[in-house]
């Protein structure tokens, strides 16, 4: 979503949550007009999600998230091809103002934003949609789960918005760079003409901020989005070539490397 975080409703979450249901969608449809009596966090996959909420229409693509507070009207605007995480849940919480200094002791986040590519959230959901049922079974669990990720984007959010200094930003925008494009083959120069600095200080100031190089956290997101798309039902093939790996023996051996399993595994269990 292009809209600045400090343009947008924010809300602060004041106690521990208690989540109700956890689900995922994959289709096409139009979002309910409705109000709800619990808050609703939507995590996006991928396509786009568009929904009306305080007079204004929002759209939020794959890689987004937006939060829906309680006894508030929304609707869809249109049919939309999507797939996305959900999680419903009760929590004492009010509209405040956007931060002017970070709050660690609360959830606060906007209407919606990015999900911090840094963060492991896709993943938390996806676990605790996978143990949402017996033996497994826990609201205790679910909710620390949910409650884990609100505050992972919190931090985050609030950290891109009023703490980065300017190497942070820089920081910030390889790894947008990197994540927008996962299936080229980047080379140092690539970095080097899109940033203006040398390889070698663009990857000391990415190191700085997010403790690995850039190569490190390209395979890292590589990863991620093939675990995306095999769960979406795309072929081993394809998505060895989507998420930039042009040798598929060594797709393979990065992905077991990366997550314990081969991508046949992991699209089975």
């Amino acid at each position: 979503m292009d809209t600045r975080q400090t343009d947008l409703y924010w809300f602060r979450l004041d106690e521990e949550i208690h989540v109700e249901d956890v689900d995922k969608f994959s289709g096409r449809n139009i979002h309910p007009d409705r109000v709800m009596t619990q808050w609703v966090l939507v995590l996006m996959t991928s396509g786009e999600r568009s929904f009306r909420i305080y007079g204004e229409d929002h759209v939020a693509h794959g890689g987004d998230f937006f939060l829906l507070p309680p006894y508030v009207r929304h609707c869809g605007i249109q049919c939309d091809n999507h797939a996305a995480f959900f999680a419903h849940f009760q929590a004492t919480g009010v509209q405040v103002p956007p931060p002017v200094k970070l709050d660690t002791d609360h959830i606060l986040l906007p209407l919606y934003g990015r999900v911090p590519l840094e963060l492991p959230c896709f993943d938390m959901m996806e676990y605790a949609i996978r143990h949402r049922t017996p033996p497994f079974f826990s609201k205790k669990f679910l909710s620390s789960q949910i409650q884990a990720i609100l505050y992972q984007i919190s931090l985050a959010v609030q950290k891109r918005e009023l703490w980065y200094n300017r190497e942070s930003r820089i920081a910030c925008r390889i790894l947008q760079y990197i994540d927008e494009n996962k299936d080229q083959h980047l080379r140092n120069q690539d970095y080097e003409a899109a940033f203006g600095k040398t390889y070698n200080r663009l990857n000391t100031i990415f190191h700085t901020a997010y403790g690995m190089t850039i190569k490190q956290m390209q395979v890292i997101l590589r990863v991620n989005q093939a675990k995306r798309m095999l769960r979406l039902g795309h072929t081993i093939s394809e998505t060895s070539i989507a998420c930039g790996f042009e040798d598929y023996f060594y797709f393979l051996k990065v992905f077991k490397s990366k997550t314990g399993m081969t991508p046949s595994e992991y699209r089975n269990s």
